[in-house]
């Protein structure tokens, strides 16, 4: 059996990624972007840059942008696909509606069945207008305006896309425009305005609430940004380890955002041996080094609350919990429906094909950890979604019988996970 050993650099955020792309694009000026995720999701955010006037390539490893400012944007001449990316569909709607410009967005077979009136039916309230299918799908189109009105918008949804695609339309919005997300989320939009200089407050409710104040137009000044490396991929070697007797591994360069770390705390808290050490800041995220080795692990209750900040890593803590000792209940999951697949359908059933005791009740899933997998060929559905197709390749470090029915849809995130994964895979 083969064991997890050695360092590992941890490729660019793709969160921080597609945020770094789309404001150094809303910047007056020329930017460069290092350690840039080349995943096909980042891939997509840029065709649509450059198909609206910003001028973007490549060099010497570093990425340009030529930002034409907040209200920048051109007329397409053609559609814009976001592929198979939620994230570049609902934050550049969210861009383009404060630009007297009308687009038409269009996405793969998988995007065109997510939701798209969880972003627009906000915008709307602000004075943007749109087209949806009948099923609030996409292709949907927008009708842009850069007469835009300053409201406070309360967010229901617990939904980091959903509030930058708030922030990306009020950075073009004339007067005193507010955000309440009554959940908090992930932060890294107001991270990097921040690191932009670009005045913002954010006051924290002692109900647990954010309200995010703006005051626009802004004119926002290039600079050059480091994507740090990305805690959500990291998460996969660190359970590997955690699972496979004899592992023992240090990640590089991982930011440590604390609405992006909540995992650690979690497989921690089920016996997983795993330190921290902060090392710098990169571009307004704390990143540091994050070494884990194998452990015994024990099941355990996950709060309800924490599931906005573990939307990405509810798949591979899955894999976990089939290897740990007891039962974990995975509680109030239900954005999970929303992702590439409905995660919690991918999850149960895949848990099930290799002999692990998994349901969902409700909005929870229940998994029962077992020492002994199925040692039939398993032949793993991804449904097209990455992080399930990845958590089981981590799953079949333990199982040679595991096949995986679609390996290319790692691409969306981690186009190198294999090879990385395969650099540390010693016996």
């Amino acid at each position: 059996m083969y064991k997890l050993f050695g360092t590992l650099n941890i490729p660019g955020d793709k969160s921080v990624s597609h945020r770094a792309l789309i404001l150094s694009s809303m910047s007056i000026g020329k930017s460069e972007i290092t350690n840039l995720l080349e995943a096909d999701d980042i891939k997509a955010t840029i065709q649509i840059l450059k198909l609206l006037g910003i001028t973007i390539h490549k060099k010497l490893g570093k990425w340009i942008v030529y930002g034409n400012g907040t209200n920048g944007f051109m007329q397409p001449k053609k559609d814009l696909n976001a592929l198979n990316s939620g994230t570049t569909a609902r934050t550049m709607i969210g861009a383009v509606s404060s630009n007297p410009i009308e687009c038409r967005f269009i996405g793969d077979k998988s995007l065109s069945k997510r939701s798209m009136s969880r972003v627009t039916v906000y915008l709307e309230k602000l004075g943007a207008r749109f087209k949806l299918t009948k099923n609030d799908y996409l292709p949907l189109k927008t009708f842009g305006t850069s007469k835009l009105v300053p409201e406070e918008i309360t967010i229901k949804k617990p939904s980091a896309q959903i509030k930058t695609a708030l922030i990306f339309a009020g950075l073009n919005i004339s007067g005193k425009f507010s955000i309440r997300e009554k959940v908090l989320t992930r932060d890294h939009t107001e991270k990097l305005l921040k690191y932009l200089d670009v005045k913002h407050k954010t006051i924290k409710g002692k109900d647990g609430s954010n309200l995010i104040e703006l005051k626009g137009p802004y004119e926002i000044y290039s600079k050059n940004i480091r994507v740090a490396g990305d805690p959500s991929s990291a998460a996969f070697f660190i359970v590997g380890a955690l699972i496979t007797p004899g592992s023992k591994i240090t990640l590089k360069n991982v930011m440590l955002n604390p609405t992006r770390i909540a995992y650690l705390k979690i497989l921690k808290k089920m016996g997983g041996k795993i330190s921290v050490k902060k090392t710098n800041n990169v571009s307004g995220e704390q990143c540091g080094n994050i070494s884990a080795r194998y452990s015994k692990l024990k099941g355990t209750n996950i709060n309800k609350l924490l599931s906005p900040f573990l939307i990405d890593e509810y798949p591979i803590l899955s894999i976990a919990a089939s290897c740990a000792t007891g039962e974990t209940i995975m509680n109030g999951v239900s954005e999970l429906r929303h992702k590439e697949s409905d995660r919690i359908k991918s999850i149960v059933l895949n848990l099930k094909k290799v002999g692990v005791k998994a349901q969902s009740v409700g909005d929870n899933i229940h998994i029962t950890g077992s020492s002994s997998l199925n040692k039939k060929i398993c032949k793993i559905k991804t449904f097209g979604d990455h992080r399930i197709a990845c958590s089981f390749m981590i799953l079949a470090l333990l199982n040679k019988n595991i096949k995986i029915d679609n390996e290319k849809c790692i691409s969306i995130s981690y186009p190198k996970f294999k090879k990385d994964l395969k650099s540390l895979l010693k016996k």
